[in-house]
Order: C-alpha cells, then structure tokens, then sequence
C-alpha cells in the first residue's frame, strides 16, 4: 500500500483547512469540524491500482485538484471565480468520506482480496447506496453549503460523461465543470505515471 506519512497527512490537513478558511463560509467551516480526522485520513479509492488509495488520499488528490485548477484557469484565460474553483476542487469529493457518522469505504478485512485484488478498503454496506456526487451534494447541503448553479453542475459530473446521470450535460457543461474534470483526468494521470 502506498502511504504518506502522519507529517505530510497533518501538513496537507492544515493547508486544505487554511484555503478552505479563504471562501469565509462558516458552514464549511462547521462540515470541516464536524468531519475532521475521519475527513483528514479520507482514502479516495479501494485498492492499490487506484490513485489515493491510502489514508490522507482524499485531501492530498484535492489539494492536487485545486493546484491543477487554478493553473489551468490561467493559462487558458477562463476567468473563472477563485472562490468557485477552490470550492468545487476541495470539495468536489467530499462524499467519499460517507455520511455524517460513518466511513464510505471501511479497512478491508479479508486476506484474499487484500492479496488477490489489492484491495486496501472496502466498501460500507451499512451505508445507502449513493453516487460519491449525490453523496457530496447531500453532505454539502446537509451542512448548509450555499453553491452557484455552476458549481452545483460541477460537482454533479465531476466523475464523467461516461455515467448515465451525466450525459443530459454533455455539450452544455459550465466552463467550471470542464476545468474541474480536466484537472482531474490530470491529477490522475500524472499521479499513475509517476
């Protein structure tokens, strides 16, 4: 299992908390206390083969997000909102965390698919069943979370044309939405390679 150590988890908690401080919403605030540790030590994936899948995944794959968008915001001339961008990179995922109480994605305990598959995690079926898009989107509002219409399009097909919710929005997606699945594709692509 890749991992990073405790320092580099509570070095890249403490930077996602300070740019998160930067948009001056007190409701995100409130979600990143209420979530703290079990958001800090987030994986983004279940086995070896997917980019995150390691405590501290989630927040490292957003920081990352954030850094490919704002990049990318410039070069291309969007002109889009830093406070737009910084929302829906940072939190854009968060429903990977699962909800209010429980984990989404649980310590595998079986020995065959950690050694078979390598599979780190697995997924909580105590939780319903939800889209990690739905999921964020229920846990942003649940905490209040005021989104554009833009971010809120976003958000919802951050993970891709390629599911059957999303393509309603192909042709029409917001600037915002194409720079946040670029950077994505981005971030995972440079993170698999290297």
């Amino acid at each position: 299992m890749t991992k990073i150590s405790i320092d580099t988890i509570e070095e890249n908690w403490k930077k996602y908390e300070k740019i998160l401080g930067r948009l001056s919403d007190e409701n995100i605030t409130k979600m990143i206390d209420a979530l703290g540790e079990r958001l800090a030590i987030c994986p983004v994936g279940r086995s070896k083969s997917e980019v995150g899948s390691y405590p501290g995944g989630l927040v490292e794959h957003s920081l990352k997000v954030a850094s490919t968008m704002r990049k990318l915001n410039e070069s291309l001339d969007f002109d889009l909102p830093m406070q737009s961008i910084l929302k829906v990179s940072l939190l854009h995922d968060i429903g990977r965390i699962g909800d209010e109480t429980s984990d989404l994605l649980v310590e595998q305990d079986s020995d065959w698919h950690r050694e078979k598959l390598g599979q780190n995690y697995k997924f909580n079926e105590n939780l319903p069943k939800m889209s990690v898009s739905h999921r964020t989107l229920y846990l942003l509002q649940k905490f209040g979370i005021q989104l554009t219409r833009e971010e809120w399009v976003s958000i919802q097909i951050s993970g891709g044309s390629h599911f059957e919710e999303n393509r309603f929005y192909v042709g029409s997606e917001p600037s915002l939405a194409i720079l946040l699945q670029k950077s994505k594709s981005l971030v995972f692509h440079l993170s698999s390679a290297g």
